[in-house]
C-alpha cells in the first residue's frame, strides 16, 4: 500500500511539472527520399535512401516563459537527426578548408541551443549556438531556404565558406531589435575562447532586413577569424563575406534575387582570394497543392582565372496535408578547371556534379 500512494505521489509531481511547463513545445521535421547523387568520387555515383533532401530532418524543443512587464524568458534546442539510420546528437567534424580548425559543426543540438530574453520594446537577446546573422539573411532570400540537399545557397555561395552546419555560431550572442514599420537590424558575436587571444576564432556579424507586404530586402555582413590554434596569437585566416539579396512576391510568382562578396584572406605567401557570387531564383504555387522552386547560381573568382562554378535547381512539390508533403528535385554543378565545388575529395578538379531526389518530408 506504502508503495502504492508512493508511486501516485511520484507521478503527480511529474504531472504537475509537465502542467508547469505548458508552454514548451516539441517540434521537427522527418525527411526521407530516395538519392542519387554523383559529386565525382574515384568510387562513382551514390544511390540510396538519404534523410533531408528538402529540409534536414530534426527535433527541437521551444518553450517560453512570462516574467512580467513585457518581458519574456525564451530557450530552444534544436538537433539534426539521420532520419535513414537514426542517428542523432553525433559528435561533428571541425571542418576543413576556410573552416579549418572552426568550432561551428557540433554535435549535440548542433542546430540551436539557446536561452535568452524578449521584449515586444527592445528586441531580442540570445545566448549559446545559433544561425549567424548572414545566415538568417540568405535563408530568406535563397528559394530553397537553404535547406536540403539539392541546391542550398551556401553550397556555393562565399566560395562554400558557410556549406553544411558553418553558417551557424557558437559561442555566441545574438541581439535583434523589434519590427519598425517592417525593418528590423540584428548584430552577433562569437566567442573564440582561445587563451592569450580574445580574437581568435571568433564571428561577428551585423544585418538589416525590410519586409513588408510583397518585398522583403536583406543586407549582412560576416566576419570569421581562422586563427591557428598551435599559435593563436598569429592570425592565418580571415574570412570577410557581405551579402545582399531580396524577393518580390507578385503573388502568382515570387522573384529571387541575390548578390554576395567574399575576401578569404591568408596572411602568408597566399595573400587573399576574394569572389563574388549571383543568384536569381523562381518560386510558385502550381494549383492548389503544388509547388514550384528554381534558382540559378554562380561562384565568381575574381582572383584566379579558369576558376569559377554555376549551379541550377529545380524542385516540385505537393501538399498531401498541411504537415506532409511529397517532393522530387534536381541539381546540376559545372566547374571550370579549377574549381570544385561540390565535389569528393577524390574527384579531379574541375568535374560536374548532379543530384536527384524523390522523397517524403512531414512536420510536426
Amino acid at each position: 500500500m506504502k508503495k502504492s500512494l508512493l508511486a501516485l505521489a511520484v507521478l503527480g509531481a511529474f504531472a504537475g511539472a509537465a502542467s508547469a511547463q505548458s508552454s514548451v513545445t516539441v517540434y521537427g521535421i522527418v525527411d526521407l527520399g530516395f538519392d542519387s547523387t554523383d559529386n565525382g568520387a574515384a568510387a562513382g555515383r551514390t544511390n540510396g535512401i538519404k534523410s533531408g533532401g528538402q529540409s534536414a530532418s530534426r527535433i527541437g524543443f521551444k518553450g517560453t516563459e512570462d516574467l512580467g512587464g513585457g518581458l519574456n524568458a525564451l530557450f530552444q534546442l534544436e538537433a539534426t537527426i539521420q532520419a535513414d539510420t537514426g542517428a542523432a546528437f553525433g559528435a561533428g567534424a571541425a571542418g576543413t578548408g576556410p573552416n579549418a580548425g572552426a568550432n561551428q559543426s557540433a554535435g549535440g543540438f548542433n542546430r540551436i541551443a539557446t536561452v535568452g530574453l524578449q521584449s515586444n520594446a527592445f528586441g531580442t537577446v540570445n545566448l549559446g549556438r545559433q544561425t549567424s546573422v548572414i545566415k538568417d539573411a540568405y535563408d530568406v532570400v535563397d528559394p530553397f531556404g537553404d535547406g536540403g540537399t539539392i541546391a542550398p545557397i551556401s553550397t556555393i555561395f562565399f566560395n562554400g565558406a558557410l556549406t553544411s552546419d558553418f553558417g551557424r555560431i557558437s559561442n555566441s550572442v545574438k541581439y535583434s531589435t523589434p519590427s519598425f514599420g517592417g525593418f528590423k537590424v540584428a548584430a552577433a558575436y562569437g566567442f573564440g575562447e582561445t587563451p592569450g587571444d580574445t580574437g581568435a576564432n571568433s564571428n561577428y556579424g551585423i544585418g538589416a532586413g525590410y519586409a513588408n507586404g510583397p518585398l522583403n530586402v536583406q543586407f549582412a555582413y560576416h566576419n570569421q577569424d581562422r586563427s591557428t590554434v598551435a599559435n593563436p596569437a598569429v592570425q592565418t585566416i580571415e574570412n570577410k563575406l557581405a551579402f545582399v539579396g531580396a524577393t518580390y512576391n507578385f503573388g502568382v510568382v515570387k522573384l529571387h534575387g541575390a548578390y554576395a562578396d567574399t575576401k578569404l584572406e591568408t596572411f602568408g605567401p597566399a595573400a587573399e582570394t576574394k569572389y563574388r557570387n549571383y543568384l536569381v531564383g523562381v518560386s510558385l504555387p502550381l494549383g492548389a497543392a503544388g509547388n514550384l522552386f528554381a534558382s540559378y547560381a554562380v561562384n565568381d573568382n575574381r582572383t584566379t582565372n579558369n576558376a569559377d562554378a554555376q549551379k541550377a535547381a529545380i524542385m516540385y512539390t505537393y501538399d498531401l496535408s498541411k504537415r506532409t508533403n511529397l517532393y522530387t528535385g534536381y541539381s546540376h554543378t559545372s566547374n571550370d578547371n579549377g574549381s570544385r565545388i561540390g565535389l569528393d575529395a577524390t574527384a579531379p578538379v574541375g568535374e560536374s556534379a548532379s543530384a536527384i531526389n524523390v522523397g517524403i518530408r512531414h512536420k510536426f
